[in-house]
């Protein structure tokens, strides 16, 4: 069973990071989403672009894997999600309320121990929009404006952390969300 489930295409940055962490790793077309055939995983990724054309195909399959969605971090999994770089987005398939709105920036960022907050590489990252977290949703990171740049919501078993952070997460925040999961199907 693969620890981590990254929606989009194989990427080498991206498989350095699992490999680096020692973390197994399957890379999903979106378009499988919700298959029985899938096994369980503890991490789902979905990295920044998600719902532009010019960078991927994944927000369909999103929309229709909501059931699944909220299913896998109801039972205990940690989805982790990446800005959508459109100018403003709406998460219906996810199981909260949350919105987004496109802005690029460089934001001053004071991360704290023992939190999602650890998603940090640096203390000035560059973000490509801020958060409008519903009812559900902590507000972990803010912007110089006193936007959200990165929330967290427990919902169920599992977790729901959502970034504008347009750089990879760190290696400390692998360990951390799947140290907090459990195995559970999307």
């Amino acid at each position: 069973m693969p620890d981590i489930a990254l929606i989009g295409p194989r990427t080498l940055l991206f498989e350095k990071l699992f490999q680096d962490v020692g973390a197994s790793y399957q890379f999903l077309s979106p378009v499988i989403l919700g298959s029985p055939f899938l096994p369980q995983y503890r991490l789902v990724m979905i990295p920044s672009g998600f719902a532009n054309p010019d960078y991927s195909q994944a927000l369909p399959g999103l929309e229709r894997a909501k059931s699944n969605i909220e299913s896998f971090v109801k039972n205990g999994g940690v989805l982790t999600v990446f800005g959508p770089l459109v100018p403003e987005h709406n998460y219906d398939w996810l199981p909260l309320s949350l919105k987004y709105r496109c802005e690029m920036s460089t934001q001053r960022a004071n991360p704290s121990e023992g939190d999602c907050s650890c998603l940090l590489c640096t203390t000035t990252p560059e973000c490509d929009g801020y958060l409008i977290p519903g009812e559900g949703f902590d507000t972990v990171i803010k912007d110089d404006k006193g936007r959200a740049i990165l929330v967290m919501a427990k919902y169920g078993e599992g977790l729901i952390v959502a970034t504008t952070v347009h750089e990879f997460p760190a290696a400390e925040y692998i360990r951390w969300a799947l140290d907090k999961a459990r195995p559970a199907r999307i």
